[in-house]
């Protein structure tokens, strides 16, 4: 080395200082090449073999213009995820929505393995793969559609296919009339709008499973000594309006809360024990079925998906 002959260059820290201007739109974005091609494949390939200068590249102050074709808001944190490591910290640092997805859209498209990782770190709680995950007090709180519906597009484009049934399941909580008239509906490839179609259906055809316990009249068996009284409250409660208000949710449909009120009606306890056995069965095989009801594979095919991506270094 020049100067100093005993210093030696570390070659995988020893970064060109060569500048490149991404352009997204009308966004534009002034990075060091190196640092790209180092953490993307698809920059290595871009950058390694540049194209003969012409009169007609566009630079700025004398450095090329590279054009990208994404949303500028997705460039934007994506390449302040490789630039700044202090700003998409893995979890249980927190992060905007939009920006996990942004970056996982992005980290997919340009091979940046560790940015999509933890992109999906990210994003694995909001859309649980285990029932036991599952929040059941989730159905209080209401629904961002255009969330859902940016998070079917990203998975689905970036074969996140163990994100999909959750986000499905909440798309579908809502009415048919929300769905198809919400913006983003028409931006949904056509098998996607397929898969809504079909799995908002078979969604609502669950809820009277779910709480069928309900409406089971038995004369005989068990430790009940009044049937006749347990088969009215139970039948009387499944009269109550409420229950049917929340067809499209059937996860929802029967909480805790619901259990305490329930016990209170003067329903002997075996009645009670019952009724938790036959209804934490049916929630079993709504669960073991969601994905094929939106045309995905079974939870041990998208679990097995999801390793492997999440094993990822």
């Amino acid at each position: 080395m020049t100067g100093n002959p005993s210093l030696r260059k570390a070659e995988a820290l020893w970064f060109s200082p060569d500048v490149v201007i991404l352009r997204a739109d009308t966004h534009i974005f002034r990075v060091f090449a190196a640092i790209l091609k180092a953490q993307s494949s698809v920059f290595a390939d871009m950058f390694t073999f540049p194209q003969p200068p012409s009169a007609d590249m566009e630079s700025i102050d004398g450095f090329p213009v590279v054009e990208v074709h994404d949303k500028p808001e997705d460039v934007e944190v994506f390449l302040k995820a490789i630039f700044d490591s202090s700003f998409f910290m893995p979890p249980p640092a927190e992060v905007q929505f939009k920006h996990a997805l942004g970056i996982l859209r992005l980290a997919h498209k340009y091979d940046v393995p560790y940015l999509r990782r933890r992109a999906l770190d990210h994003l694995g709680p909001i859309f649980p793969t285990h029932l036991f995950s599952y929040d059941d007090t989730a159905w209080l709180s209401s629904i961002d559609l255009d969330r859902r519906f940016a998070t079917i597009r990203t998975a689905t484009e970036v074969g996140a296919l163990w994100l999909l049934p959750m986000a499905y399941y909440d798309l579908c909580r809502q009415t048919m009339e929300q769905l198809i008239s919400n913006a983003s509906w028409k931006d949904l490839e056509e098998k996607v709008q397929r898969a809504c179609l079909i799995g908002h259906s078979a969604q609502r055809h669950h809820l009277h499973k779910i709480i069928g316990f309900l409406s089971i009249v038995k004369n005989s068996g068990g430790t009940c000594k009044d049937w006749t009284k347990c088969n009215a409250l139970r039948l009387r409660w499944g009269l109550r309006p409420e229950l049917w208000t929340h067809n499209g949710n059937p996860l929802g449909v029967w909480v805790e809360g619901t259990w305490r009120a329930f016990a209170g009606i003067g329903l002997c306890d075996s009645c009670v024990v019952e009724s938790k056995a036959l209804h934490a069965a049916a929630i079993q095989e709504f669960w073991d079925q969601l994905p094929q009801m939106f045309g995905l594979p079974g939870w041990e095919e998208l679990e097995e998906m999801k390793r492997a991506a999440l094993s990822v270094h």
